[in-house]
C-alpha cells in the first residue's frame, strides 16, 4: 500500500471512534497500527507530511528496525485515541531520537490520554539504544513546550518559521509560518571534545549551561583547506526547507553554497539550514563561511552526530520572532540571542 492507496482506504472506510471510552496507555503491538493511521487520518486529514503512519504495514516495519517507538492510547474496543512516539529523524546519530508525533483525537483531548502516551515514550531513553532525545516545540502555543520541560529537556535551539502550518493539525492551517524552539535531554554519554567557532565561543557557553555535558572545549580552527568540499542537501518542497550538511570542507564552499541559496529562491523556499559537526576541527572556518553569506545562528544541538552539532540557517522571509510565544524564561533567552544574530546577519547583508 502506497500513500495514495492509505488515504483512499480511510476515506472510504469512514471510520468513527465513540466517544467516552475507557482507554489504556500501552506500547505499540502490530495490531495497533489500522488505528494510528485513522487517528492521524482524523486528526490531519491528508495533511500529515510522513508517509509511514498511514500506511499499516510500513508502521509495523519501522517498529521492527527501531526505527519508531510508539506508546498509544488503547480503548477497550481496540480503537487508538492518542499516540506519542520517539523516532529517528534528522540527526545523523541512529542512538538521538526525536520525541513527537504526538495527537490526540480531539473528543479525548480533556481526558489524560496524550501525557500517559507521551510520558510512556519518555520511560524509554537510555534503554534499547536510545541515548538520547529531542523535540521540536511549535511556538504558535506552549502546551508541547511545557510537556518537554515535563520531560526534563533543556531549550538549545531556535527553529523560527520552520513549517507552514499546514503541516500541523487542521486547526492551525489558516495560519502563516510556524517556528519550533528545540529541546534535548542525554542520558548516555561521556566526555567529547568541542571545536568553538570564535564567533559563537559566547553563545555556546550560554547553550551549554544546564545540559549537563561535559565537553573540552577547544578553537576551532578557522581556516578552509583547499580541495573540494562535499555537501549533502535535502529538499522539503512541502515546507520550504532545506537542509544540508557539509561532510568535507573546501575552497569552493562559497560557490556551493550560493548554488543552493539561488535554488532555493528559485523555487521560493522560506528557509536554508546546515548543520555543522563541532567533533571537526574546520568547524570554525565552515562556521565563517556560512556567516559571510548571512547565515545565522539557530543553536547547539547536542550528540547530533555523536559528538555536537551547531545550527545555522538563513531565512528567506520573515523570520516572524514576535509571533512566536515562548513558555520559559531561558525559551525567552534563548530567542533573543537567535535574534540579535539575526539581526548581525542583516545588517551585513545591507552593508
Amino acid at each position: 500500500m502506497n500513500r495514495h492507496e492509505a488515504l483512499q482506504w480511510l476515506a472510504n472506510e469512514s471510520h468513527q471512534i465513540p466517544e467516552g471510552q475507557r482507554y489504556k496507555a500501552h506500547y505499540f503491538s502490530p495490531t495497533d497500527a489500522p488505528g494510528i493511521a485513522r487517528l492521524f487520518y482524523a486528526v490531519y486529514g491528508q495533511g500529515y507530511p510522513v508517509d509511514t503512519y498511514y500506511i499499516p504495514e510500513c508502521l509495523i516495519a519501522e517498529h521492527k528496525r527501531k526505527a519508531i517507538h510508539s506508546a498509544v492510547a488503547r480503548t477497550d474496543s481496540g480503537d487508538i485515541v492518542s499516540h506519542s512516539a520517539l523516532y529517528r529523524s534528522s540527526a545523523h546519530n541512529p542512538r538521538l531520537y526525536e520525541l513527537g508525533a504526538g495527537l490526540t483525537l480531539p473528543t479525548y483531548r480533556s481526558s489524560m490520554a496524550f501525557f500517559r502516551t507521551f510520558q510512556l515514550a519518555i520511560d524509554l531513553l537510555g534503554t534499547d539504544g536510545i541515548d538520547g532525545l529531542f523535540g521540536e516545540s511549535v511556538c504558535n502555543h506552549t502546551i508541547t513546550q511545557k510537556l518537554v520541560l515535563h520531560a526534563k529537556s533543556i531549550e538549545t535551539a531556535v527553529e523560527p518559521a520552520l513549517m507552514p502550518a499546514k503541516a500541523y493539525e487542521t486547526e492551525w492551517q489558516g495560519l502563516g509560518r510556524v517556528g519550533c524552539i528545540v529541546s534535548f535531554r542525554v542520558a548516555v554519554d561521556q566526555r567529547k571534545t568541542m571545536f568553538v567557532p570564535a564567533s559563537y565561543q559566547s553563545h555556546l557557553a550560554f547553550l551549554l549551561e544546564g545540559t549537563g555535558l561535559d565537553r573540552e572545549l577547544v578553537p576551532a580552527d578557522p581556516s578552509i583547506p583547499s580541495g573540494e568540499a562535499s555537501l549533502t542537501i535535502q529538499r522539503f518542497d512541502d515546507g520550504g526547507v532545506v537542509r544540508g550538511l557539509i561532510t568535507k570542507p573546501g575552497a569552493d564552499l562559497p560557490s556551493r553554497l550560493r548554488e543552493v541559496e539561488d535554488q532555493a529562491v528559485t523555487d521560493n523556499y522560506a528557509l536554508l539550514q546546515f548543520f555543522i559537526d563541532l567533533g571537526q576541527s574546520w568547524a570554525g572556518g565552515v562556521v565563517e563561511q556560512l556567516r559571510g553569506q548571512g547565515y545565522a545562528l539557530g543553536g547547539l544541538l547536542p550528540i547530533w552526530f555523536g559528538t555536537d552539532g551547531l545550527l545555522l540557517q538563513k531565512h528567506l522571509v520573515d523570520p516572524g520572532f514576535a509571533d512566536m510565544k515562548i513558555h520559559s524564561d531561558r525559551g525567552r533567552s534563548l530567542v533573543e540571542l537567535v535574534k540579535a544574530d539575526w539581526q548581525r546577519s542583516q545588517a551585513c547583508a545591507r552593508s
